[in-house]
């Protein structure tokens, strides 16, 4: 008895994206890579939990990222401090 092996398939889809969008995008690509394939990786980098969007973090977390980026000494250290200092209020 022959099974069909299920394969992970691209499946096409449909979607609308505003012209400016598109262009973008058409921006970023080279000749050697495809719109779909593009857009592909873009959707499994948003899916994928190590990487994370700067818009997703709290002004909080952006700050200690930066603090925590680099060994910061005198003022660079001390206007993140105070930063912090004012979003914790």
């Amino acid at each position: 008895m022959n099974r069909r092996i299920k394969r992970n398939r691209a499946v096409p889809i449909h979607i609308t994206l505003a012209p400016g969008l598109l262009d973008e995008i058409d921006a970023r690509l080279s000749h050697k890579i495809s719109r779909s394939n593009w857009i592909r990786g873009a959707c499994e980098m948003k899916l994928d939990k190590d990487v994370t969007e700067v818009s997703d973090l709290t002004d909080k977390q952006l700050v200690n990222i930066l603090r925590n980026r680099h060994n910061y000494d005198g003022p660079a250290e001390a206007i993140l401090k105070s930063l912090l200092e004012v979003l914790s209020e």
